[in-house]
């Protein structure tokens, strides 16, 4: 199912309401902006949502469909980005009455700060530190048939159930190129700090006689992901 991105939206309006009551005055009368606004889309996620059912990637890509950014005087701001996946697969098997289904969701959100250390016509370079939420859920259920002369139609159904939840961090880098005046391209590199929790639930029903295992696993890991991901940014 495809992202319903117009929903994510609904920051700009804000945005476009709010800009007017931001602005201050110098004492020689120059208005100067004191709060600046940015929402950033994901283009790389966007443009595969359109043209592919199955979005995957050999190169790791940001999770975060869009951002909204709060800075105040361009300097030092807040910023929020989230992430949200879905998607089902039924696949046929000849001879089968009932079909293999497959269900797949992940949420993904992160919270934090950042400072422009660099501003220049066309250039701006910030640092940012973030809390990072992750949570996957896998889904699928298999139902299949046999029989042995003499014996009764058996039938075998296995449902497994990946449940992911992981909390960390990040810090790391970020560079925006200004095309027009509220027109951005931007690209970060993040260092990735990410403790897991993965439940797992599996049962099988062999014709009535139902056997149920689960476990339990956490883990931890980093990694540097590269600036595969642009964000096309509106700033107001």
């Amino acid at each position: 199912m495809k992202i319903k991105f117009l929903l994510l939206l609904m920051p700009l309006c804000f945005s476009m309401y709010s800009q007017d009551s931001t602005m201050a005055k110098h004492d020689h009368g120059s208005k100067v902006k004191l709060l600046n606004h940015e929402i950033g889309f994901n283009t790389v996620s966007l443009i595969k949502q359109l043209v592919s059912n199955n979005p995957s990637s050999t190169l790791p890509q940001l999770p975060y469909a869009v951002f909204y950014n709060l800075y105040y005087k361009n300097s030092v701001g807040i910023r929020v980005g989230v992430g949200l996946t879905t998607g089902s697969t039924e696949t046929y098997i000849s001879g089968q009455a009932d079909k293999r289904v497959t269900k797949s969701n992940s949420q993904d959100v992160r919270l934090g700060i950042s400072y422009n250390f660099i501003k220049s016509r066309r250039f701006t370079a910030n640092v940012f530190g973030d809390y990072i939420y992750t949570h996957n859920n896998l889904y699928s259920t298999n139902t299949s048939t046999t029989q042995t002369f003499p014996n009764p139609i058996s039938t075998l159904t296995v449902e497994s159930n990946d449940n992911i939840v992981g909390n960390g961090g990040e810090i790391g880098i970020g560079l925006k190129y200004t095309i027009i005046k509220h027109l951005s391209i931007y690209a970060e590199v993040p260092l990735v700090f990410l403790a897991k929790q993965t439940s797992s639930n599996t049962s099988v029903n062999d014709s009535g006689s139902l056997s149920l295992t689960i476990s339990s696993v956490k883990n931890s890991s980093s990694q540097i992901i590269l600036p595969t991901t642009i964000y096309l940014v509106l700033t107001f």
